[in-house]
């Protein structure tokens, strides 16, 4: 992932090279902006090249945000789910009571009855991350406290606008379920960073030894919740 800044903004991207490929160009979609080019385009030709086209790829983002945020969930939309977003296929069943969603094949499953509400939509996704979250960041948060040797009191899950974690000072900790949105090295650093608080309460600089002894490319990986943040 890379980034250049536009004005205030930062503008993220990714790069797809090909041997054959004979131009660069730039997509912009749901799933952001993508740089296709060959292997000899140097990383200063593709960052002018994102420069100079900086306000154009900074409207279409703002379209497919518009569109993301404002779009009833339907087939054909996305959600994300470990770091990337995914293709939505709603399927209606006249036997079905409650909405229930599947993620196979890098795909959304919803099955829905005939006739429900939005309301009863978002709960069901909300349910839906919560219920990965749990599942897959229990596991991570034992696996981590026991290489850290700390012992947190209690794990639970809960929806914030403004935190993906937070440690209290009886070593309780609480996860935004909406965790599961970013992609598996960023979920580590969250459970690292709120383990890191059972031994320093606060952000000190011996707290961010603890974090980087674990991970020292936590700065990266710190930048990269940053920019995911302004996509979801």
């Amino acid at each position: 992932m890379y980034s250049i800044e536009y004005g205030t903004k930062s503008i993220v991207f990714d790069i797809e090279r090909k041997p054959n490929q004979k131009n660069t160009y730039i997509n912009v979609d749901t799933d952001g902006v993508l740089v296709k080019t060959n292997d000899t385009t140097t990383i200063e030709d593709i960052n002018k090249m994102v420069k100079n086209k900086s306000a154009w790829i900074s409207k279409k983002l703002n379209i497919f945000k518009r569109v993301a945020i404002n779009k009833d969930i339907s087939t054909g939309s996305r959600l994300y789910y470990l770091g990337k977003s995914y293709y939505v296929e709603m399927i209606k069943n006249e036997t079905a009571e409650t909405i229930t969603i599947d993620f196979t094949h890098s795909k959304f499953h919803i099955t829905t009855p005939i006739k429900y509400s939005d309301t009863e939509l978002n709960n069901a996704i909300e349910n839906f991350y919560k219920h990965k979250a749990t599942e897959k960041i229990i596991p991570l948060t034992k696996k981590w406290a026991k290489i850290m040797d700390v012992v947190p009191e209690h794990i639970s899950f809960r929806y914030s606008k403004k935190r993906w974690g937070s440690c209290s000072s009886t070593n309780r900790i609480s996860y935004n379920y909406h965790l599961v949105k970013l992609s598996s090295s960023l979920i580590e650093y969250v459970v690292v960073h709120e383990l890191a608080h059972i031994t320093f309460e606060n952000h000190s600089k011996d707290f961010w030894k603890l974090v980087h002894k674990h991970l020292p490319d936590y700065k990266v990986k710190e930048d990269k919740i940053r920019v995911f943040e302004k996509l979801i």
